[in-house]
């Protein structure tokens, strides 16, 4: 192996095209003869592509059973959600104001967009330097009057301080929400997430640990938090009630038979799938702590299981001679190790949040976030797929990242 970076044309560490990763989704033509073509055929043999199907409702049966709720809706997308699972803890319809949401501020845009379009306001907070999760104590800090619930996101798989916040709600009389769209699999204490507030909103589009390219699921055990989301769901109706009855304003949220069917196959090996990447990921941390200036993910005490989404690592500068993330990233990304910085700035900053933030500022209150700005400069990601090899693939990473240590400090 040349010693001569990649990015400066020497010869990566993996050969991509000679080595690849492991493509996601991990579909098979075996699988595909075997268990997704049958059950699509089902489907389209039946006549009954959404409303009157059965694999929508088994598949909701099949989750619930796996998160450990009593109930699972299923939904088109993650986005709708997470605006079901507030309209449905919070009772809101969507015509009035529905109070403040605290939400951390290092997450995707879905988290904030989808309770701004149930027309209640955004309280951004801090998270904590370790966990990349929202902080207890910036939550505390945050609430207001207003305040209805908090909203934690178990950031690349990593379960939140469910405890501390449940205490924080508990007091203050809050609704959690939670945001599983990363955390597939990741459990707190024993328990799955999506089970551990009020409800939960999963996502199952096309880069997710489960996916069927696009799609979401609400969980809960409170029936009445289900009844609403359904009503959401499907144009104000009860479940199990009459078509042509509405007794609540719902909308079309309906998803696809076909996506169901996909699902079902795919999430039997979930929990397989999640063992794997926790294995490897805490290989690769192990090996990992050998080379400086690199932080490996810190698992809190309270994760039973993390759902890997994502292996969030810091970098630091300073034992790389001084280069930028982002050319470490370059090089890491050139010796065929793919990767990304996430995201680039707290979600309050991005251009998008800052416009509606200076158009209606009564909408966005921002808290001060100096772990989410200092997170933002230092992370590194590593995707799901990665963790679907071997060990010799971890090794790969960490013989990318030492070759990029020594080329640099040379």
């Amino acid at each position: 192996m040349s010693n001569t970076l990649a990015v400066s044309g020497g010869t990566p560490v993996r050969n991509t095209e000679t080595h690849p990763w492991a493509s996601w989704p991990l579909n098979t033509a075996e699988e595909w003869e075997s268990k997704i073509e049958p059950r699509l055929r089902e489907v389209y043999l039946s006549g009954n592509e959404g409303s009157g199907g059965t694999m929508i409702d088994t598949f909701g049966e099949q989750y619930a059973r796996y998160s450990g709720t009593t109930y699972a809706i299923f939904m088109p997308h993650g986005t709708d959600a997470i605006s079901a699972a507030l309209a449905g803890a919070l009772d809101l319809d969507g015509f009035s104001d529905g109070g403040e949401v605290i939400v951390p501020n290092y997450t995707f845009v879905a988290t904030a967009s989808a309770v701004l379009e149930r027309r209640c306001t955004v309280a951004f907070v801090d998270i904590d330097a370790d966990t990349f999760t929202i902080a207890p104590s910036a939550v505390e800090a945050a609430i207001q009057p207003s305040t209805r619930a908090i909203l934690p996101v178990h950031l690349g798989g990593h379960p939140a301080d469910m405890g501390a916040l449940r205490e924080i709600a508990q007091r203050h009389g809050l609704a959690i929400i939670e945001d599983c769209a990363q955390a597939h699999g990741a459990a707190y204490r024993g328990k799955k997430v999506g089970s551990l507030g009020n409800v939960g909103a999963f996502s199952f589009q096309s880069s997710k640990n489960l996916t069927s390219g696009e799609g979401g699921m609400v969980t809960t055990d409170e029936r009445d938090i289900r009844d609403r989301v359904y009503a959401f769901m499907n144009v104000g109706r009860a479940p199990g009630g009459a078509r042509w009855a509405y007794p609540r304003l719902g909308w079309n949220y309906r998803p696809s038979e076909y996506l169901a069917a996909i699902l079902q196959v795919r999430l039997e090996l979930l929990e397989t799938q999640t063992d794997l990447r926790n294995r490897n990921a805490a290989y690769l941390s192990n090996a990992l702590k050998a080379i400086s200036g690199i932080t490996p993910p810190r698992l809190a005490p309270w994760v039973t299981k993390h759902g890997y989404h994502l292996y969030c690592l810091k970098y630091d500068p300073g034992a790389f001679g001084g280069k930028a993330r982002d050319e470490f990233v370059s090089a890491l990304s050139a010796e065929g190790v793919p990767c990304s910085i996430g995201y680039r700035s707290p979600l309050s900053q991005e251009p998008g949040m800052a416009h509606v933030a200076e158009k209606y500022p009564h909408l966005i209150r921002t808290w001060p976030s100096p772990n989410t700005e200092r997170v933002c400069e230092q992370s590194v990601w590593l995707f799901q797929n990665l963790f679907l090899g071997s060990e010799r693939d971890m090794d790969d990473i960490v013989s990318a990242v030492a070759k990029i240590q020594h080329a640099w400090n040379s």
